[in-house]
């Protein structure tokens, strides 16, 4: 039973039209970034993939009428648990808990859902070729999870099921963004960590993962369902028209478009701060989710900057962005926290453009092959499309320092060993490619000239450096990744005092030092040391 769950309501009508269109992406090249022009505001599909459900985790999976039939959800990194359709939960006979409810919060408000009995759950690629077989799920659990309290409604309305960070914490997540390129779906899979078979990436972005649950709401009756952290990208900045603003914006590969806040859109001259715009919307939007469906106002932005771990931004001119406030109770202060804005597949995969009536007007081709999201290690990959030239080390706006003996793109101590091993020889020529690079000034010889031309490029890189590379890589206790270690971290460590963890909260945000499945006063000491 391949059940078909369905786009968001306005991606119905998308499908209908996608045949119409050719796809095509264009560049905007600017100095130093990687830029990519021509995203439009919803993804032509978000990712899907295949799971399974078991009681006993070498028993067979739950079945449809005797038979193990397909089952497949959306793979969403900005569900912190895995809610099941009320469809699914009757078509596999799983049992609900009487008494238990969980408040969740989405893009519609709070929404209940029931709790079903503990299960494993199992998850494959989209794309196998044999999915019928249960050994290719990778096994998670048993946890409790969200049941729909209601069935889905009439067309266009359909049951989705979808999985959340719970079956990703620990592993590596690959996305093929090829597939809406190719008019095909948006396929998942995720693997274990240490899988050789995880695509190589061309460039990196730093993610932390941010407790955005609420396990203490008044309104939620145990025993609960499984919930995790969500991951966060920091430091994403948005320009317009002279102004800009930066925030830390929440990574949903569940979001068919990006959201900012009202107050980013508020700095950029967007709206007031009500949210009521003071330019145009270039487009309107209904966007449905957790809570229900709200109507949202968009605007094409000059750019959206994202940070990369190797040296350059990774840009999107013209972006195209939805405006509208989602936020959560910090259970810890009790203060009501909106987040600065969201990061959806409209950026990760190819993209449609509607008008002010909510009409298909144009498609874009995705920038990306593949998309491999590191929930170990916090790191969010991209393996880039041939078409779109990356910045490399000698190129046009990347010029090799004349210093970089090694050709690492850097003048540092591996430059001057090589330097070293080779001081005052005197036989360099075109033969030897001048002493392997050392003869910096080709002149025959290895000398005090050579020295001092290193030394007046040390640590000269056309690549900027940044927190969290190589050269600077993140302290143990710099748990919010800022390359500082302070209170702020102390603050963390003393919101999971005391807290269990495990990779569902990404260890307790790193705060659990030692790794012994708790933060306490063993983690605090190390902190301090470290510190």
């Amino acid at each position: 039973m391949l059940k078909n769950k369905g786009f968001l309501r306005h991606k119905t009508r998308l499908v209908l039209l996608l045949f119409f269109f050719i796809i095509s992406g264009q560049l905007l090249a600017a100095p130093g970034d990687f830029n990519i022009d021509g995203v439009f505001e919803a993804a032509l599909d978000l990712p899907r993939i295949l799971f399974l459900l078991k009681r006993d985790p070498n028993g067979p999976p739950l079945e449809y009428m005797g038979n193990f039939e397909l089952n497949w959800a959306f793979l969403d990194t900005g569900a912190s648990g895995i809610l099941l359709s009320r469809e699914t939960v009757d078509y596999l006979e799983i049992s609900i808990d009487p008494n238990a409810q969980y408040a969740d919060v989405g893009i519609g408000g709070i929404e209940f859902f029931d709790v079903s009995e503990p299960l494993y759950i199992g998850t494959d690629d989209f794309d196998d070729l044999d999915p019928y077989d249960p050994d290719h799920y990778l096994l998670s659990g048993p946890w409790r999870l969200q049941v729909k309290q209601y069935y889905a409604g009439p067309w266009p309305d359909e049951p989705i099921d979808i999985l959340g960070v719970p079956v990703m914490a620990g592993k590596t997540v690959i996305l093929n963004a090829e597939g809406p390129n190719r008019l095909e779906l948006f396929s998942a899979d995720i693997k274990e960590s240490n899988d050789p078979t995880i695509p190589e990436i061309d460039f990196t972005v730093p993610l932390r993962f941010e407790k955005y649950i609420t396990p203490k709401d008044p309104n939620n009756i145990p025993p609960l369902p499984v919930l995790a952290y969500n991951p966060v990208i920091d430091n994403i900045t948005a320009e317009y028209d002279g102004a800009s603003t930066t925030g830390n914006w929440l990574f949903d590969t569940g979001a068919t478009i990006s959201l900012m806040s009202v107050s980013q859109a508020a700095i950029l001259g967007l709206t007031d701060s009500n949210g009521d715009p003071l330019i145009p919307p270039d487009f309107l939007l209904p966007v449905g989710g957790i809570g229900g469906q709200v109507e949202i106002p968009g605007f094409q932005i000059d750019n959206l900057i994202i940070p990369t771990l190797n040296g350059y931004n990774l840009t999107f001119n013209n972006a195209r962005i939805g405006v509208y406030d989602i936020g959560i109770t910090d259970e810890a202060t009790g203060e009501f926290i909106i987040l600065d804005g969201v990061f959806g597949s409209n950026f990760l995969c190819a993209s449609a453009k509607f008008d002010e009536f909510g009409w298909l007007v144009d498609l874009a081709e995705g920038a990306f092959k593949k998309v491999v999201i590191d929930m170990q290690n916090g790191l969010l990959g991209f393996d880039v499309n041939d078409v779109y030239p990356l910045p490399t080390c000698g190129d046009a706006e990347h010029p090799r320092p004349a210093a970089d003996i090694t050709g690492d793109c850097k003048v540092n101590f591996l430059d001057l060993y090589a330097l070293s091993e080779n001081w005052l020889r005197d036989d360099c020529n075109a033969s030897n490619s001048f002493c392997d690079g050392t003869d910096i000034k080709e002149n025959g010889k290895i000398d005090l000239a050579d020295y001092a031309l290193l030394a007046g490029q040390w640590r000269n890189s056309p690549f900027s450096s940044t927190c969290g590379d190589a050269d600077h890589p993140w302290h143990q206790a710099d748990f919010n990744r800022d390359c500082s270690v302070d209170l702020r971290d102390l603050r963390i460590l003393a919101d999971e005092w005391l807290n269990d963890c495990d990779w569902l909260n990404w260890n307790c945000r790193r705060a659990d030092l030692n790794l012994d499945s708790i933060v306490n006063f063993g983690d605090y000491a190390e902190f301090v040391h470290e510190n």
